[in-house]
């Protein structure tokens, strides 16, 4: 796989468009096809989008029909988390696994789900959306999974403890200060991983996986996995009695070997499929 590069992702339709076929145009060899990896819930058969996530100017629409008058060639799409699930179906960590899950950390929390090597879509094509699921029982609160485990829930804090604004840091900043033992850093990181750890759990109780694969760019951080797994031991000390009625709820959780490629590899293997049939 070639090198990839990154843009601010426009905040408009018409600029939207604009960037796309620029680097569309930008191409140097000649393009035979497009494989589309986005936000939202979408039909990944007929192209429909009910939205586009934090894409907010798409909304029930078809995403294929649109991107196909952008290029003019044959396009595929689908759900980022999804792809990024398919990805490490087909290049990387779950490519024997019958059944798996995906956690997205990114700007909020995308999720997929695969049973007997099938992605699950669900009725509504949202099948695995980790966004929204309830992280308290305080029910007058919208105080969902995307806020609780997105970036964001690791920058705030990060910024108020050293007096500086969200703009003044980044991830890349908070996990130097991780590298270099800073107990600010240390304190937050390992909440972020205690609220992680009890939707692990909840999956792994629900749905069984052989493995749950944690994706986006804060995977990269092979320390985040050392944090999940002590905040997974914080919550299965208590339950020591219970070990026999318990074991089989024991996440096998691994940081995915792709990163960011993951959906860009998963949304190719989408796109060979999509054409063939």
């Amino acid at each position: 796989m070639g090198p990839s590069k990154k843009i601010k992702t426009p905040q408009t339709l018409n600029a939207f468009q604009e960037e796309l076929v620029r680097i569309y145009l930008n191409q140097i060899d000649e393009i035979a096809g497009v494989a589309v990896s986005m936000p939202g819930v979408i039909d990944e058969a007929s192209g429909f989008a009910l939205h586009g996530g934090s894409l907010r100017f798409i909304r029930s629409q078809s995403v294929l029909e649109l991107y196909r008058s952008f290029f003019g060639v044959p396009v595929a799409v689908q759900n980022d988390a999804k792809a990024a699930l398919a990805g490490e179906m087909f290049c990387g960590n779950l490519k024997t696994e019958q059944s798996a899950a995906m956690i997205v950390l990114g700007t909020g929390v995308g999720g997929a789900v695969m049973i007997g090597r099938k992605i699950l879509s669900g009725f509504h094509h949202s099948a695995g959306e980790l966004s929204l699921i309830k992280t308290s029982t305080d029910l007058e609160t919208p105080d969902f999974l995307a806020v609780k485990n997105g970036i964001e829930a690791l920058l705030r804090p990060f910024a108020a403890a050293k007096q500086i604004s969200l703009n003044e840091t980044s991830g890349e900043a908070f996990f130097e200060a991780i590298q270099n033992d800073d107990p600010d850093a240390s304190t937050i990181l390992q909440n972020f991983t205690d609220a992680l750890a009890a939707q692990i759990w909840n999956i792994q109780a629900i749905l069984d996986p052989e493995k749950i694969v944690i994706g986006g760019g804060i995977s990269s951080q092979s320390v985040l996995l050392d944090y999940i797994q002590r905040s997974l031991n914080k919550l299965t000390t208590p339950l020591k009695p219970l070990e026999e009625l318990l074991e089989t709820v024991q996440p096998n959780v691994t940081l995915s070997s792709l990163g960011n490629n993951a959906n860009l590899l998963g949304a190719y293997h989408h796109y060979l499929n999509f054409q063939s049939h």
